[in-house]
């Protein structure tokens, strides 16, 4: 796991933060110590040194300065991923768009893949339908040129006889 680059400021951050509502929650006449369950402390007999106060109240005041400068810092860090989000959104939609026109295609794809195994199944048909009446005519062209053939026969016969009539009748 990667530790944050900022751990460090962040820590001091916490820590300045902490030194400082102690030190505001025990200073009189603030909200906090007006506020607070626990009598306020009994002040010692001896006056505290002032090197003393000084040094925390300049700690704090420094703790208070980086800690501006860190929520500063975080600030522009916030900008910056709000600023990243919506360019992330923005691409997000233009593939959303994308995928849903992609989408759009092969649906009309389908419909026309649709309609033309619809066509084809026809065509089939019609083919088995064409296939059935060419073996039909097959077999009626089989059956016209025996039927054609007995005819011939039938008409050569009668000729033969007819002439076979003629000579008898001259030949008498």
């Amino acid at each position: 796991m990667q530790r944050h680059r900022w751990s460090g400021r962040w820590l001091r951050t916490a820590v300045a933060i902490t030194i400082g509502l102690a030190g505001w929650a025990g200073v009189p006449g603030t909200v906090a110590a007006q506020t607070s369950a626990q009598p306020p402390p009994k002040r010692e007999t001896k006056p505290p040194s002032k090197g003393a106060d000084g040094a925390q109240l300049a700690g704090i005041a420094e703790a208070q300065r980086s800690l501006s400068a860190d929520i500063a810092q975080l600030r522009d860090q916030l900008s910056d991923v709000h600023g990243a989000i919506a360019q992330a959104q923005e691409a997000m939609r233009e593939h959303h768009d994308l995928v849903q026109n992609a989408l759009e295609q092969i649906k009309g794809m389908r419909e026309e893949v649709r309609g033309l195994y619809v066509e084809s199944s026809g065509l089939k048909g019609d083919i088995a339908q064409l296939s059935k009446q060419f073996e039909d005519l097959g077999a009626s062209l089989g059956s016209f040129r025996f039927n054609s053939g007995i005819l011939i026969a039938v008409v050569l016969v009668l000729q033969i006889f007819l002439a076979a009539l003629m000579f008898r009748s001259r030949g008498q």
